[in-house]
């Protein structure tokens, strides 16, 4: 018998990323690509699990409406913009605007593992959001609860010209979410540790570290995580705009 966590609703979906298949996409040299969410199953942005080794690379040229989040599971890499080079480690993570050119390379023999997200970009006027480079153990960690904190890459609710966040949330053992979320905002989230029971739309769903999932708005969403490890998930979810008609 198999134990089947995989699932398709119309509005979410989990993902074990260790049981999907590797493609490859053009450009993109000696890198592994499983895609974790895409516009086909319902989702509004693309997100993608990738892992290269050295000289292995992730190129995408200049693109006026595409926007870029990345963060680094392991490894070492580059990053080169514009002829500018930036050094990656685990914890490393970024935010890449629209109009930019830019290309990530392995740089030892140890695989280099990341997420990268992609979105078009809802722009407010002509102005562009800064690219941000930054690292995991040189970012605070704010407490929202007694049991809950979070890390913010992106000060998201300090300017509106970002329109997504990209953030690890924490949970104390035996926490979680006591409430049902409802709301406009879509997520993606990936699991880095702990273990956990997650409620969506009408369903409990059990969840390890590396699963994916997507929710789509307003789906009823909630969690508790059990054991002793303290439970993290890396939090993509768009912000910052109104609804669309």
């Amino acid at each position: 018998m198999f134990n089947i966590r995989q699932v398709l609703k119309k509005n979410y979906a989990i993902i074990v990323p260790d049981d999907a298949p590797v493609t490859r996409i053009p450009g993109w040299d000696n890198a592994n690509v499983k895609v974790l969410a895409a516009p086909c199953m319902g989702a509004n942005f693309v997100e993608y699990l990738i892992e290269v080794k050295q000289a292995g690379k992730v190129v995408v040229p200049l693109q006026d409406r595409l926007e870029y989040v990345f963060y680094i599971l392991k490894g070492k890499g580059i990053l080169e913009k514009e002829g500018e080079d930036f050094k990656l480690e685990e914890g490393s993570y970024g935010y890449l605007p629209p109009k930019m050119a830019w290309e990530i390379t392995g740089a030892s023999e140890e695989v280099m593992k990341f997420l990268l997200v992609k979105k078009v970009y809802e722009p407010v006027g002509s102005k562009l959001p800064e690219m941000i480079i930054g690292r995991n153990r040189e970012t605070p960690e704010v407490k929202i609860s007694a049991k809950r904190s979070i890390k913010d890459f992106i000060q998201w609710s300090e300017d509106i010209l970002y329109d997504l966040s990209w953030a690890i949330l924490y949970f104390e053992p035996g926490s979680g979410i006591t409430h049902v979320e409802n709301h406009i905002h879509e997520h993606g989230l990936y699991m880095l540790s702990g273990y956990s029971l997650y409620f969506l739309d009408d369903a409990w769903h059990q969840t390890v570290p590396g699963d994916f999932i997507w929710m789509a708005p307003y789906v009823p969403q909630s969690c508790q995580w059990y054991g002793e490890e303290r439970g993290s998930y890396l939090l993509y979810s768009n912000r910052n705009r109104d609804a669309l008609i």
